[in-house]
């Protein structure tokens, strides 16, 4: 396959497919007339009678008068029966239209019902379907998908176009919802019938109607849809096909990683696969998805992403031998995170692991067990021979049982939704299946008879499982469609979209704009950096001051500005909170961009002074003190200062430039022990620090004996790393969140500007050796020729180490 330039997919807002909820009453049986009663046709019957009585006597009697005497009487019951018999007929063809059309009215509300169930059916089997659309569609498509819209997988665009391309998010409902197949499910709408009539179980002429209203009932309450497998609630699962089925059963999985590889994004899902040597061309395109890309958590996403050449597929067992125990490393760290008290137990970790193991055939996939010794022959025969391995590959390990019984799975197989891990397996039986496994989807079904035999039954494992669910139809795809789909995937990457965090290590080299080669590092460069240095109306060029000491959040720079902040300044950070290696930061980041003709340093430490002796041989330092205490020498080391302060005044009135001096003063606390004058002395001979160029730094463990005095008057921007207790750590920020920083991390801590804005920043480390053999040689002009430092320097370093106490 030719190159494919890199294509980055973004989140986009999910659009959810609507899924019906709606309640479809089924129309009330109509309350039917009463037909005529019997009664009328009684009285038909006792007229008729009179009228056949009066016409019986009318015939016998020959008497003529009394013949008309009986004539009113006959017609009279003669009107009364036909008068009785029409209305009755009248009433009964009445009642009868009047049925039919209740009847009939009611058929149609059925019918229309249908109408609207038919509707809901077709809306709701859209909708999951285009939640889960089948990787390719039939070449004889089954009724189900007749009516629809559908575009399966392997037709959809794979860009950042694309809406649905790893649309999943872990909160997401259907994150990791797999799609197994077709079959049926409740519906997600529901049908309900009044049955509040009492003549509905004797009237007969409703039984047709009502036949058809329970037939509705029955027909609607199922809809055939996706199934789906939910890995993180329902794993480890797996596909149980013996002989000719097994074939199946891994086609099935190859369907079911290639949906998860399409919804989720490899920022999310990692995917492992464990197969036999025999299975290779079949899985050859796993090894193609972003995907199978080796899982490194000492790594950025994006470093991951760049590590193409490590893929997470083992074909055979010298390579599921080496995948094994980073599997097991894996998830031993994870198993320690989740008993990380600082870390939330209730969020999974990502990237959430699909472990695929395949069916390892044990005469043709594993290794057989090989004699550990010589087998003697009963009753003192010769031992039998035994062959003696020749080549390397007879030594390696071996592989002689299924992945899944290795104990390298044993965190994997354990249900455990927190750890992130998910397993997929092929079994030829029931008996290969892992006993924590939740869900089988068995292939083995026996017919079922005069009915559609499903392709497959889901059968959760539980004491009390519920029914089996029928897989009418089990996805399968072509190799053909599987390799084209790895193909579109192969050049994606995903855009990050975690959290924005700050880094544990930070290289003060990174930093810098190019970062620091330091096999080609040429001070003079970086010292001509015009994002240090500003111009003033003379067009002479003069330091900004404004140096990198670590990164914030989002990997924006922490710069410290000494003219902004400034010009005064103080440090605070208990035993192994990183103030010694952030002291170091500040010195190295100022020597780096600044020339010695720029900036100075003067460098005291009370103690021992391990932390700023490296940098005594710079340049840059006219001063370098340590086991300051003696109080004859700390009064030594002030009256020179004064003196070096009234130079600078008088230099600077002279027109003169000069290199800003940057003292930094450690452990200045057990200092202030000694002589509880030296801070007022201080900052009374550098109260005008940033007119005369001179800044001064203070460190200490402890803000105690500090703060008390009228330092907040002095300093203007606070360094506070790591405190030992919430009270030191609201001395120095008027918070206590100092307090509360990792003890894991060093170098973690808040810089409080002069303006009072507040920023946590990880500090930057230094490496020093090669750094400060590049910055020990004086520094030369673009001629060539060495750049001579101002000579009080000397002097003012002289004064300062001619005493010893």
């Amino acid at each position: 396959m030719s190159y494919q330039q890199p294509t980055t997919i973004s989140r986009k807002a999910r659009i959810w497919p609507e899924i019906p909820q709606e309640t479809v009453q089924l129309p009330a049986p109509p309350q039917l007339p009463q037909a005529p009663q019997p009664s009328m046709l009684t009285s038909v019957l006792f007229s008729l009678l009179g009228t056949g009585t009066y016409a019986l006597i009318l015939t016998n009697n020959s008497n003529g008068r009394a013949q008309y005497l009986f004539l009113p009487f006959l017609a009279i019951s003669g009107m009364m029966a036909l008068g009785t018999l029409t209305s009755y007929s009248v009433q009964f063809i009445g009642t009868r239209r009047q049925i039919k059309r209740y009847l009939a009215s009611y058929r149609r509300k059925l019918e229309e019902a249908e109408e609207r169930l038919q509707a809901l059916q077709l809306q709701e089997r859209q909708a999951r379907i285009e939640q889960d659309p089948p990787f390719v569609l039939p070449a004889a498509s089954p009724e189900w998908y007749q009516g629809l819209s559908i575009r399966p997988l392997i037709e959809q665009r794979f860009d950042d176009q694309n809406v649905s391309l790893w649309a999943r998010r872990p909160d997401d409902p259907d994150f990791l919802s797999v799609r197994v197949g077709m079959g049926l499910r409740p519906a997600s709408f529901s049908v309900h019938r009044n049955m509040h009539h009492d003549r509905l179980d004797i009237d007969r002429q409703l039984e047709e109607q009502n036949a058809y209203a329970q037939q509705l009932q029955e027909k609607y309450k199922q809809v055939m849809v996706p199934l789906t497998v939910s890995l993180p609630e329902q794993g480890p699962i797996a596909l149980v096909g013996s002989k000719a089925r097994l074939t199946r059963a891994r086609n099935a999985l190859h369907a079911m990683v290639g949906q998860i590889a399409y919804h989720h994004s490899p920022e999310d899902v990692r995917i492992i696969i464990l197969a036999p040597r025999s299975q290779e061309n079949a899985w050859h395109w796993a090894t193609l998805l972003p995907h199978t890309i080796q899982y490194d958590p000492r790594l950025s996403g994006e470093n991951n992403d760049e590590h193409e050449g490590k893929r997470a597929v083992a074909f055979g067992a010298a390579e599921v031998l080496e995948q094994l125990p980073l599997i097991s490393r894996e998830l031993g760290r994870r198993e320690l995170l989740l008993g990380d008290s600082r870390r939330d137990g209730k969020q999974p970790i990502l990237p959430h692991l699909i472990i695929v193991v395949d069916h390892f055939d044990p005469e043709t996939d594993l290794d057989q067990p090989t004699l550990a010794m010589p087998v003697l022959k009963p009753e003192g025969g010769h031992p039998l021979t035994t062959t003696i391995p020749n080549t390397p590959v007879d030594y390696r390990p071996h592989l002689s049982i299924s992945p899944l019984k290795r104990p390298e799975m044993t965190l994997a197989l354990t249900p455990q939704a927190q750890l992130g891990v998910s397993v997929l397996s092929v079994n030829a039986s029931r008996a290969e299946v892992p006993t924590t496994s939740k869900l089988i989807i068995d292939l083995d079904v026996p017919p079922q008879g005069d009915t559609q035999t499903p392709q497959a039954l889901l059968h959760e494992l539980s004491p009390t499982p519920p029914p089996a669910v029928a897989c009418l139809e089990l996805d399968s795809v072509p190799q053909q469609a599987l390799t084209y789909f790895a193909q579109r995937l192969q050049p994606l990457k995903a855009m990050s979209t975690k959290r924005l965090e700050l880094r544990t290590q930070v290289d003060l080299r990174m930093l810098f704009e190019p970062p620091l080669d330091l096999a080609h590092y040429d001070p003079l460069s970086r010292w001509s950096d015009p994002l240090f240095h500003t111009t003033d109306s003379r067009g002479n060029e003069k330091p900004t001051m404004r140096i990198p000491i670590g990164l914030k959040i989002g990997d924006e720079v922490q710069y410290l500005d000494f003219l902004k902040d400034g010009p005064h300044g103080l440090l605070i950070g208990q035993t192994g909170s990183g103030k010694s290696e952030l002291l170091q930061t500040i010195v190295m980041a100022l020597a780096i961009a600044y020339r010695p003709t720029e900036v100075n340093f003067l460098l005291i430490d009370y103690k021992a002074g391990l932390a700023l002796e490296p940098f005594r041989h710079l340049p840059h330092t006219i001063g370098f003190l340590s086991n300051v205490s003696s109080p004859a020498l700390i009064q030594r080391f002030i009256t020179m200062l004064r003196a070096e302060a009234t130079r600078r005044e008088i230099k600077l009135k002279e027109g003169k430039t000069l290199p800003r001096l940057v003292i930094i003063i450690d452990e200045f606390a057990e200092m202030l022990k000694r002589t509880d004058s030296v801070l007022d002395e201080l900052f009374t001979i550098t109260r005008v620090g940033r007119e005369i160029g001179m800044h001064l730094l203070l460190a200490a463990q402890r803000p105690e004996g500090i703060i008390a005095t009228r330092v907040r008057d002095y300093v203007q921007y606070r360094l506070c790393l790591r405190c030992a207790s919430p009270e030191d750590s609201r001395e120095v920020l008027r918070r206590v969140d100092a307090a509360n920083l990792p003890a894991s991390i060093p170098g973690r801590g808040y810089l409080l500007h002069g303006d009072n804005q507040l920023d946590l920043f990880q500090a930057a480390r230094v490496t020093i050796p090669v750094t400060l053999e590049q910055l020990y040689h004086q520094p030369r002009t673009p001629s060539g020729k060495h750049v001579s430092l101002d000579p009080t320097n000397d002097i003012l370093l002289a004064q300062l180490t001619k005493e010893k106490p």
